[in-house]
């Protein structure tokens, strides 16, 4: 049996509400390596990012999760229900499942505003997400000295810096038209 770990993390301009979502997707195993032996390159050019409009940090989060998923489909496709790790230091992304009895029984209505939720779409699409592949949720603590990082966050700085690196690009070159 196939697992996976996913890697997903997101870079937006508030102001332009423009945003890339980022993801990188290994072997589980990968993880043993030690993270002396991973370099930039090797992760950098496994990357995977996408622009996104008319988004905030919030929705952007989700929505990498989600493209993710459904981008990296094929290369999952041998995988069984439950082999799959998300690695995100979302705090959102990280709290929907434990949000989700009071969500769906809530009917996706703000309990101050008694407004359906902003993001309401995407949180059902996330649900069944979860449901169909029943993937583990795992927090990173982002921006963390090197000198502390283990495999998982050398890993995750990596793909920080790429999305990040990507979002400087993408508004210099929108910025020269």
């Amino acid at each position: 049996m196939n697992r996976f770990a996913l890697f997903t993390d997101v870079s937006v301009n508030p102001q332009r509400k423009i945003g890339i979502g980022g993801y990188l997707l290994v072997p589980l195993s990968f993880l043993n390596t030690n993270p002396d032996n991973i370099e930039r390159d090797s992760v950098s050019g496994q990357l995977k990012t996408r622009c996104f409009s008319e988004t905030s940090s919030t929705k952007l989060e989700v929505q990498t999760v989600l493209w993710a998923l459904e981008n990296s489909r094929e290369e999952r496709a041998d995988s069984a229900y439950g082999s799959l790790q998300i690695y995100t230091d979302s705090q959102c992304v990280f709290g929907l499942l434990r949000r989700r009895a009071g969500l769906t029984s809530s009917d996706y209505i703000a309990k101050r505003s008694g407004h359906p939720l902003a993001h309401a779409q995407l949180y059902r699409t996330f649900y069944e997400a979860f449901d169909q592949l029943g993937f583990l949720l795992v927090k990173v603590t982002g921006h963390s000295p090197a000198e502390s990082h283990d495999t998982v966050q050398r890993i995750f700085s990596f793909v920080d810096r790429e999305v990040r690196k990507t979002l400087a690009q993408c508004l210099d070159s929108s910025a020269d038209h």
